[in-house]
């Protein structure tokens, strides 16, 4: 079939000079939409030759982009090694079981027995194909790996059921139907058993936590690496390639992202945006903004990034590092990008043109799978002209007064609309981060100005005063997160392999299951056999 799950046989005519043993095939469980098989590719000069994933998207999008592999659209677990290696030797098996009941970010929500054993399908292939090199990807919190107890009522110790409701008395839960929680007195315990079951094989095993932005990828993004080899040569790690004091800096946020797209403004939506949000967007402006010393600048606005996927947490951070780690699970959308277009006033208002690309300095956030997780947040600017030159950046402005050279909105050039604008911002901005008193946009300029909550609004670029005249927020696209999560120019997310077209939720969901490629690529790449590595390279 054109979707790619069906091709028979191996690719190695066309894979050109693999880095592998003579002979030796690559297999990917858990495919999904390619980060693991991409990194392979990268390292071992081949596509991988065995790839299997129960979605029958993630499966199109992975054809598409390794067209030469032979794809398995099933349960991991119905795959059968001998069958399918056809007596091939395995050179490396990489596996990334769902790692959403093992991570923090499920919180209490009930965990899946099933979900999590889906790791125990690699002692199925190491103890029937005996693969010379394993990898395993994972959240950290796979290292607390344990037994499920049923969570219990506080009041009464009874079990919960999957609802969320308490049990009667006396009343015998069936397993599936309880509210799993991790057994906190034997956390860690399965996690051992896991790695003693690779060791009976004959494996050497480590394990360390590696962040993506420390190898290329433009997000910060950490994830615990499981290394095995059972060749009898050493495990290496490889030395981060980006950051201080490496040959290369941190792939940014600003990177990654195509300044040129719109960004309408929070005024105008037709649905409000929740309380939260605002609360999260008006802190990030008064601490990436306003009181920033070096605020992020591009021509033409002033830029940071704000996550929406965590309430409690609400964390911003400046575009000049890399996006934190993109989530799967977050219906709408996860992070924000907050940039401030910038004119000067001269009796007009902001010109509303895009402001042309530039890069930031530093990486996005860990990018996860339900929805774009990084969204953009733009405060445009105006700047203001005459005697009132504002103050530092670093410190509080000037008590903006009812007469005098503190009049900024009033005593300047600007147009009604600039001005109209600007008491918007101020009204929301006191609102959400200021004494909560909402100010009227109505009233006249010397009501609004002898407050000193009107202060939040005046900020200084490059020693220049300006206003905020606007606030505007979008998602990040899938496009800005693929390449934060490190996947390569011209990798293919917008269809799969038979033409279908991939609508921007599957492909979020997707980048936000995938392995980020460039740690593992770089794992491969130093656990290469010294000596076949020479003759490549020659």
């Amino acid at each position: 079939m054109a979707d790619g799950n069906r091709q028979q046989g191996f690719g190695f005519h066309a894979t050109g000079a693999s880095k592998l043993r003579h002979g030796e095939i690559v297999v990917d469980l858990f495919a999904g939409g390619g980060g693991a098989s991409e990194a392979l590719r990268q390292a071992l000069g081949r596509d991988p030759d065995i790839c299997i994933n129960h979605d029958a998207w993630a499966i199109g999008m992975h054809a598409a982009n390794h067209p030469l592999a032979r794809h398995l659209c099933e349960d991991v677990w119905a795959a059968d090694p001998r069958t399918e290696c056809a007596g091939r030797p395995v050179g490396w098996l990489h596996a990334s079981p769902d790692c959403t009941h093992f991570s923090q970010a499920k919180g209490g929500q009930p965990r899946s027995r099933a979900t999590r054993s889906l790791s125990w399908v690699v002692l199925k292939w190491a103890g029937a194909v005996r693969p010379r090199i394993i990898s395993l990807e994972n959240v950290e919190q796979i290292l607390k790996w344990g037994p499920l107890v049923a969570k219990r009522d506080r009041a009464t110790r009874r079990a919960l059921r999957l609802d969320g409701s308490v049990s009667a008395p006396g009343e015998r839960v069936p397993i599936d139907n309880q509210f799993l929680v991790p057994d906190k007195r034997h956390a860690g315990r399965t996690w051992q058993h896991f790695v003693a079951a690779l060791r009976r094989l004959g494996y050497t095993v480590q394990w360390r936590k590696l962040r993506a932005c420390d190898y290329g990828a433009g997000t910060s993004r950490t994830r615990l690496f499981l290394i095995a080899r059972c060749d009898g040569e050493p495990i290496q790690w490889p030395k981060p390639t980006h950051g201080p004091g490496c040959a290369q800096p941190f792939v940014t946020a600003a990177d990654c992202i195509a300044w040129s797209a719109p960004c309408p403004s929070i005024f105008d939506r037709r649905k409000p945006l929740a309380e939260a949000t605002l609360r999260r967007i008006a802190r990030g402006i008064k601490r990436y903004v306003l009181d920033a010393a070096e605020p992020f600048i591009v021509p033409g606005n002033a830029s940071f990034i704000t996550e929406f996927a965590n309430a409690s947490r609400g964390a911003t951070w400046p575009a000049s590092e890399p996006l934190r780690t993109q989530c799967a699970q977050v219906k709408g959308g996860h992070f924000a990008l907050v940039s401030a277009f910038i004119e000067q006033a001269n009796g007009g208002g902001p010109s509303g043109n895009p402001a042309p690309p530039r890069g930031a300095d530093a990486p996005l956030s860990t990018i996860t799978q339900t929805g774009s997780q990084q969204r953009l947040v733009a405060a445009h600017m105006v700047t203001m002209r005459g005697d009132n030159v504002g103050s530092a950046i670093d410190a509080p402005v000037r008590t903006l007064s009812a007469g005098g050279e503190h009049h900024a909105i009033a005593t300047y050039t600007l147009s009604p609309e600039t001005e109209s604008n600007a008491l918007r911002v101020a009204a929301f901005l006191v609102n959400y981060y200021g004494n909560g008193q909402a100010l009227d946009i109505t009233h006249p300029v010397d009501t609004i100005t002898t407050r000193d909550r009107l202060a939040l609004v005046t900020v200084q670029v490059h020693g220049v005063p300006h206003v905020i005249v606007d606030i505007g927020l979008r998602m990040l696209r899938p496009s800005e997160l693929y390449k934060a999560q490190g996947f390569p120019p011209g990798y293919i997310f917008h269809r799969t392999a038979d033409g279908r077209p991939i609508n921007a939720t599957r492909a979020v969901r997707m980048v936000g299951n995938s392995v980020s490629p460039p740690p593992l690529a770089a794992i491969a790449a130093a656990n290469l056999d010294c000596t076949q590595a020479l003759r490549c390279a020659a």
